[in-house]
């Protein structure tokens, strides 16, 4: 008799679990109605969403992308620049260049003279310090 007890409740269960399971079911298809209903309305009236409208906008971006890069060729032409340069000896004219710079005098800051600001030698006044008063 217990064993028909514990089948008896088993059975309850399961179908009690199935019941809910079909209720799940249907709640679901009904919420895929609702968004397959939502999707259509939405496609309809939204052009972006038109694929020939995407297609179009993406060969337009394309077309533009490929203007620029032109543009950006042109700008980026060298004039009276040689072709055969090599880059050794500019390497060479470089260090040349740093040597110098580093022989040049520093001033007391350790800036060379050529980069040290001075009011004199700009010919300039001296800054006002005081506070202008209030009239």
């Amino acid at each position: 008799q217990r064993e028909q007890l514990y089948q008896q409740q088993f059975n309850v269960e399961q179908t009690k679990f199935t019941v809910d399971n079909i209720k799940d079911t249907v709640g679901t298809v009904q919420a895929m109605q609702g968004a397959a209903k939502e999707m259509k309305a939405q496609f309809k009236k939204q052009k972006e969403l038109d694929i020939s409208f995407i297609d179009k906008m993406q060969d337009d971006m394309f077309d533009m992308m490929d203007m620029a890069n032109e543009i950006n060729e042109a700008m980026g032409r060298s004039y009276a620049v040689p072709e055969d340069v090599d880059e050794s000896d500019l390497m060479a004219e470089l260090d040349a260049l740093e040597d110098d710079l580093g022989a040049e005098e520093l001033g007391e800051d350790g800036v060379p003279s050529y980069m040290q600001e001075t009011e004199a030698s700009f010919g300039l006044p001296e800054a006002p310090h005081a506070q202008p008063e209030a009239s």
